[in-house]
């Protein structure tokens, strides 16, 4: 499943990736690096915004004539994430996916069937950084105003916490979260204690929604979608119609058109999760990062992250070379690995990339070593910057 995307002069990001002619192949786990504003989260919410409509074609919810019309592309489906206004006169973008490619250029979109088969649908999700509002307020459905994807974000938490039977253990300080169906609450609970989601701690309302709507749908892949609409499912009632009355079609080839539009379960999971270090002590961040790759194990499941932690870099670093050592040992040493890298959560470093978007608007591959990022990234140096600036305090000190 090889999926590529191109992007030049939109918003921070100028020039691009600076290899394989501008094009990101997208991998199994893929980690965004860089400092503040630097374009992390433009190359996550564009993959999002293709990948959904790159579904909603295969799906039917529209025509190729209506998504370029009007330049619905920019004003709907970008506007959703909020990055409308990241577009200029320059901006080149070119999406290649499993069935659709679509390519933005001189302020037009253009949309072309690839012929591929084989095209998977996702179960698309996007968690952004502001979900701890969500754990905040206990009535937030009622909160106008919230970004498009905190919405979505909302709603699939509410319908995770709905479904859940009885409570569920989190990755972080043996804790549970529990749903009260009855009074709507949530609670965060241990041995000790039990607490509101809305009293805890930043870092369990950071964790908790990311955690458990991923957990849930993660376990509903391949489950029918019935959140369509009325309208929608007339639509596909329709199109099923239009190909039983096709008296040019053979009996297989109706069979299979009806089952391609009849199917609407999602065959795997693509998470983008921005910041999954938000408000985490560092053994924390191991945890939940631990448990992304665990979910992200399934196969064809992906996973994109945004991050400004070191931790979460040197963390991948150890799953990565868990996973290159698990073939080699005994049982004996698969248990003793299993404490330091849960065998769940091993990643083989040939499906993980990170890359490091600068300043400048360049997105670059961090150097791998043996198959793991290199310590010599931005995250790491700036760590080492503060030792080179300490050390300078030193010498001054010396002259005293």
């Amino acid at each position: 499943m090889k999926i590529t995307l191109k992007i030049q002069n939109f918003g921070p990001i100028s020039k691009g990736y600076n290899r394989n002619d501008g094009y990101i192949n997208f991998t199994k786990v893929m980690v965004l690096c860089g400092p503040q504003g630097a374009g992390k989260s433009c190359i996550a919410k564009l993959f999002s915004v293709f990948s959904w409509i790159e579904k909603a074609l295969v799906r039917g919810d529209f025509s190729e004539k209506y998504l370029v019309s009007y330049n619905r592309f920019v004003n709907i489906y970008c506007a959703y994430q909020n990055i409308q206004s990241y577009f200029n006169d320059d901006t080149f973008l070119h999406y290649c996916g499993m069935a659709y490619e679509m390519k933005y250029e001189r302020g037009k979109l253009e949309v072309s069937a690839t012929g591929n088969e084989g095209y998977l649908r996702p179960q698309i999700t996007y968690i952004p950084a502001e979900r701890n509002i969500l754990s905040v307020l206990e009535k937030a459905e009622n909160v106008k105003g919230l970004p498009a994807p905190l919405n979505t974000l909302m709603d699939e938490f509410a319908a995770a916490s709905r479904n859940m039977k009885g409570s569920k253990e989190l990755p972080i300080n043996h804790v549970s979260y529990r749903y009260d169906k009855l009074n709507k609450r949530a609670w965060i609970e241990s041995d000790n204690y039990s607490l509101k989601l809305s009293e805890s701690s930043s870092g369990m309302q950071s964790v908790t929604p990311l955690f458990i709507v991923l957990d849930y749908l993660s376990r509903n892949i391949g489950v029918k979608d019935t959140s369509k609409s009325l309208r929608e499912r007339e639509e596909i009632k329709k199109r099923i119609d239009e190909v039983l009355k096709d008296d040019t079609l053979d009996a297989e080839t109706r069979q299979l058109l009806i089952s391609q539009i009849s199917d609407n379960s999602n065959k795997y999971l693509l998470s983008i999760v921005e910041e999954p270090e938000q408000n985490l002590y560092p053994s924390s961040q191991r945890h939940i990062l631990n448990s992304l790759l665990a979910i992200n194990s399934a196969a064809n499941n992906q996973l994109i992250i945004t991050t400004h932690s070191p931790y979460i870099l040197n963390c991948l670093s150890l799953s990565i070379k868990a996973g290159s050592m698990l073939p080699k040992l005994s049982p004996s040493k698969v248990d003793l690995l299993d404490k330091i890298v849960p065998i769940t959560s091993v990643a083989d470093g040939k499906d993980v990339s990170v890359l490091e978007i600068s300043e400048d608007g360049i997105i670059k591959d961090l150097v791998k070593y043996d198959g793991m990022p290199s310590d010599e990234n931005v995250l790491n140096m700036f760590l080492a910057e503060c030792n080179d600036l300490f050390g300078q305090l030193l010498e001054i000190e010396d002259g005293i």
